[in-house]
């Protein structure tokens, strides 16, 4: 006779849990990411099913996750697509939890991951949908095996940082004035480097660049700890938006943070760059809106595979969600 469980409705739980973390998380999906099962690079044995899961939050796995070593391997590490300097592109989300959404970046590296440069910022809904927007600056220099990257914030659940790479040949373009050297180092938090983002608000970028879409319900917080310079640019909105748009204040040039969310991204000319004082350091909650926004080598020689023995540790697995 099988004994019966003492807690059954525990067991459920526990196992609704398990199931909920299997399809857990987000990844983007276009273009195929380094380790992803759609990147046609990629041997059997490179592939990473655990490409939804968060960094480790010891920073160990930054940039781009464990799988960064296959960006300096060939074939693994050659380009999946082909962008022009000027153009506008886009990327695509995948996965079964978007944690009430959050706020994401669109970045770039063009020295092999050392660093990475702000293409456009998405504060809050991010990823509640599939399919986003941005543009290529045009004064990007032509480079083979840039890395274009993803991170999200998360708004609910454990405070984490994910991040997914993808090898992109970067072609001239137009050459004319596109703002380059002004874009903003990609914003991390949650990775072990003293800085940490709010659950239950979408992160507010302390310097979110030129180009800045806003979604979600319009409750924003600046993140704690040392995050950086903060240089919110022309966004002076705060209080109650209408539209499409969040707060009552006014844009000016293409940096605006309180663009419309569904409109293209920024053009070519950078937005005003002056620093905000007026920037919130506690949690804010501003109006509601319903709409959501439509060759070097890498740093380090420490093998990246070896990092998944933190990054997809059994306690993370269960407890990450």
């Amino acid at each position: 006779m099988m004994p019966q469980l003492l807690y059954p409705g525990l067991t459920s739980l526990l196992f609704l849990l398990f199931a909920l973390q299997i399809s857990a998380h987000m990844m983007i999906s276009s273009p195929p990411p380094l380790g992803s099962s759609s990147n046609p690079n990629l041997r059997s044995s490179d592939i990473d099913y655990n490409l939804k899961d968060p960094l480790s939050p010891s920073g160990l796995t930054y940039p781009c996750g464990p799988n960064f070593d296959l960006y300096s391997l060939s074939p693994q590490g050659n380009p999946v697509a082909t962008w022009a300097a000027g153009s506008s592109q886009s990327f695509t989300l995948d996965g079964g939890a978007s944690h009430n959404g959050g706020s994401c970046q669109a970045s770039l590296s063009i020295d092999g991951g050392k660093s990475f440069k702000v293409l456009r910022s998405y504060e809050g809904g991010c990823p509640l949908k599939r399919n986003y927007q941005f543009s290529i600056p045009a004064d990007v220099p032509a480079t083979k095996k840039a890395v274009f990257a993803w991170t999200w914030f998360n708004q609910i659940g454990n405070r984490e940082m994910y991040m997914n790479c993808a090898v992109v040949d970067i072609t001239p373009g137009s050459g004319g004035k596109g703002g380059w050297a002004k874009k903003p180092e990609v914003f991390k938090a949650n990775i072990g480097n003293g800085c940490t983002t709010v659950e239950r608000f979408d992160v507010e970028f302390p310097n979110p660049g030129d180009d800045v879409a806003r979604g979600g319900e319009g409750n924003f917080a600046s993140p704690v700890g040392d995050c950086g310079t903060v240089n919110r640019g022309a966004d002076s909105g705060a209080g109650e938006g209408s539209g499409n748009t969040q707060g009552g204040g006014t844009d000016s040039g293409n940096g605006g943070a309180n663009q419309n969310p569904d409109s293209p991204p920024a053009g070519d000319s950078p937005g005003s760059s002056t620093t905000d004082p007026t920037r919130p350091s506690q949690p804010n909650s501003g109006g509601k809106s319903t709409s959501l926004f439509t060759i070097s080598p890498p740093p380090d020689s420490v093998s990246y595979r070896q990092k998944r023995v933190e990054a997809n540790s059994p306690f993370l697995i269960l407890f990450s969600f």
